[in-house]
């Protein structure tokens, strides 16, 4: 009798995502495996987004005012049944046809969580080439925070759960403060195959506004983990820097030098 292939349970926090959402969901529902289960947890959308969900019967999902992102994967994480959790969100996607290589990459390693390939997505349509991930380990997180790629990782439920889960007191940074968590554990298989989408537009909660924000909380995170303060500068100092780049393209664009398509707006995501 052939062993029965893992559960892999997928995670999307969501709000007002209706431009984009159908697309995560489909991402999922073409997959080459049939072991999977998508959980949205939707944070009380009001454009559209329910009418959406409620299309896809296959679907688990609640809609409820919560604490922001990482209080929607802290409350999917306790509905998942799967041993293997992705965390998609609702503006990104996945490559077609990564699940069962993603069940063999489990199958092949003792680490408790694996690292794909991811590339960017312009709202043009504009696609870059994927990107080798960095390596992942606990130094090179402290060293670059920016080398997360949360799209295409995925994670053994029982790790997640033996960290913690996701810290909701952070709002930008719940994936470096996770993947630090894990890194300490052990680090991930770093996979060198395309496996996800992250998709770059306006509204995303990445955008300048919220970059001193970012540059605050991983401040936080490396100061509890133990970091030297000429470290932290450090990427406090680079953070300001792209901060007040992003200002003065904004001010171009006040003044119509810049058109106005590149303009960046904060909103949560």
């Amino acid at each position: 009798m052939s062993k029965r292939l893992p559960l892999i349970s997928i995670i999307t926090p969501s709000y007002n995502q209706a431009a984009y959402i159908e697309k995560t969901i489909n991402s999922v529902v073409d997959q080459d495996c049939d072991r999977i289960e998508h959980i949205v947890i939707d944070g009380g959308s009001t454009d559209g987004t329910l009418d959406i969900l409620k299309g896809y019967p296959h679907l688990i999902w609640q809609s409820e005012k919560d604490r922001g992102q990482a209080d929607a994967l802290n409350k999917g994480l306790a509905l998942a049944k799967g041993e293997i959790i992705g965390w998609i969100n609702s503006d990104d996607y996945y490559h077609a046809n990564i699940f069962d290589s993603v069940i063999r990459h489990f199958q092949a390693t003792d680490s408790p969580w694996v690292v794909g390939r991811q590339a960017d997505v312009f709202d043009n349509g504009t696609l870059i080439l994927f990107k080798d991930s960095p390596k992942v380990t606990f130094d090179t997180l402290v060293k670059n925070p920016d080398i997360v790629k949360q799209q295409a990782t995925f994670f053994k439920k029982d790790a997640l759960i033996s960290v913690g889960g996701w810290n909701v007191d952070l709002y930008m940074v719940m994936d470096f403060d996770l993947w630090v968590r894990l890194a300490r554990i052990a680090p991930p298989l770093m996979v060198d195959e395309d496996w996800a989408y992250f998709r770059n537009h306006g509204a995303q909660k990445s955008s300048h506004g919220n970059v001193l924000r970012q540059s605050r909380e991983i401040a936080a995170v490396l100061r509890r983990e133990g970091v030297s303060p000429s470290v932290i500068a450090f990427h406090q100092a680079t953070k300001y820097w792209w901060w007040a780049k992003g200002l003065a393209k904004e001010q171009l664009i006040n003044l119509g030098v810049v058109p106005e398509r590149y303009r960046t707006r904060s909103v949560r995501q």
